[in-house]
């Protein structure tokens, strides 16, 4: 991997940031949902998270050593379900198709769980669609864990 450095997002980093939708609305998602519900779900969720001013909510942007936008994370303070206690949360993560297999993702999430730490938080919690492998194995292999399942049926 060659040297990344993850800087605070700018307002200038918004087209960027948006500019990767489709690459997390792609992702495998429920068989009953096709790509256009999937692409409204996500433009809604991101206009919804970045709109939102959150108190200790972080953006960070992964930058090459040529100065080219790689990917983001962004996190923010939520709620655990259980405990009703603060905890972090990731709810936004993107890389560019090329920054895909160079440890970047690695890298952010190495840098959420500092936040959550120097945040006091005791948890670090991020949800992801069960049909999206790639995405929950990565996480598995981090040290996530299945707290809860929601089940859908189509009717």
């Amino acid at each position: 991997m060659t040297a990344i450095e993850l800087r605070p997002a700018r307002p200038e980093d918004r087209d960027f940031l948006h500019s990767l939708s489709p690459r997390l609305s792609g992702v495998p998602g429920p068989a009953w949902h096709d790509l256009a519900a999937m692409e409204g779900f996500q433009d809604r969720y991101m206009t919804a998270t970045f709109a939102a001013v959150e108190k200790g909510a972080q953006t960070l942007v992964a930058w090459s050593a040529d100065g080219k936008r790689l990917g983001y994370i962004h996190m923010r303070p939520f709620k655990d379900g259980v405990t009703d206690e603060p905890c972090g949360y990731v709810s936004l993560l993107a890389l560019t198709e090329e920054a895909e297999g160079q440890g970047i993702a690695h890298l952010m999430m190495q840098a959420a769980e500092t936040w959550a730490r120097a945040q006091g938080y005791r948890f670090l919690c991020l949800d992801v669609f069960a049909d999206n492998r790639h995405a929950v194995e990565f996480y598995e292999r981090r040290g996530f864990q299945t707290e809860t399942l929601r089940m859908v049926k189509p009717l």
